[in-house]
């Protein structure tokens, strides 16, 4: 597997490009702000619940340790401490990840959706994270029980819009490499320091026929203090830097604007939750959308019609 210098295709499954950049983990927010109406109107998962009562953020998290005095070293605080710093990280590659716990949560550690540049709105990827915190080596077993995991995606994850993604602060191993080239599964790996840092992103064949042909990654160097500058990577989208969470969010709130715009001033004193409740129950099946995701004057009339039953 060599270094390419453009986009991946399909007779490279797995690959890295080079280039140099800067983009800082620290300036990455987690807002995680998309209202339960968005997700309904644009056809997303429900985000889980989350799987402790005491944090659901990386800062609530460090309090909550330092309260408990839980030990650094402990495999908890190590695994959450991971599972938050992954979370963080990849809002800035428009990746919207939610911790999932229990008993049954089939060994999955984060959910949520991937809003590429043509992957926007109800078109979102679903994403199953498996976080491998430790820095053992890892073989190519944990593919297999990835694939496992994808076959009991939680609700709202079980579809052929679903990608499996292994995190680790290690370096993919050949046997794992080879491992995802064969898998049926679309897969990713992603090698992320516990700072956040990205390092190494890889994907097999099946990922990209998924529509993932312009995803690429490209080498960049950030300069923390002037003189020294540390290498990562960073993932792009044809070339470009990918709209970070907080923009996708931004563009989900203007969407959801224009729609309930779009209806006119006569339903002003309408609920937006009463209108999409009705909408749903003219369109049982999902109601059609013109090109720029508003509805066709004919469809709009059935549903007035229903409102005014």
């Amino acid at each position: 597997m060599r270094p390419l210098a453009t986009r991946p295709s399909l007779a490279n499954p797995l690959f890295q490009s080079h280039r140099a950049f800067s983009r800082l983990f620290s300036n990455t927010s987690t807002r995680n702000d998309i209202t339960q109406f968005t997700r309904r109107l644009f056809k997303l998962p429900s985000a889980p619940p989350p799987p402790s009562q005491h944090h659901n953020s990386l800062s609530q998290f460090l309090t909550y340790a330092t309260r408990i005095s839980l030990p650094e070293t402990s495999t908890v605080y190590v695994g959450t401490h991971y599972e938050y710093t992954v979370l963080k990280s990849l809002r800035r590659y428009a990746l919207a990840l939610h911790r999932i716990g229990g008993r049954d949560d089939a060994g999955i550690d984060l959910v949520g959706t991937w809003h590429l540049p043509t992957h926007e709105r109800s078109r979102a990827l679903r994403v199953v994270v498996q976080c491998k915190a430790l820095k053992t080596k890892l073989g190519p077993n944990i593919v297999r029980e990835l694939e496992g995991t994808l076959r009991q995606a939680p609700v709202g994850w079980r579809t052929g819009q679903t990608v499996g993604v292994l995190v680790s602060p290690r370096e993919a191993t050949k046997g794992v490499r080879d491992a995802l080239a064969r898998s049926s599964f679309p897969l990713f790996w992603m090698m992320v320091e516990r700072d956040g840092t990205l390092r190494q992103a890889l994907w097999n064949a099946r990922a990209e026929r998924l529509g993932l042909g312009a995803l690429g990654i490209e080498t960049r160097y950030t300069s923390t203090d002037g003189s020294e500058l540390l290498k990562e990577v960073a993932l792009t989208w044809d070339g470009s830097d990918i709209p970070d969470m907080d923009a996708v969010e931004d563009a989900l709130r203007m969407h959801e604007e224009l729609w309930i715009k779009s209806w006119g001033k006569d339903l002003e004193h309408v609920e937006k939750d009463v209108l999409l409740d009705t909408v749903e129950k003219v369109f049982p099946d999902g109601y059609p959308e013109e090109a720029d995701g508003n509805f066709a004057q004919a469809h709009q009339a059935r549903v007035l019609e229903a409102l005014r039953e």
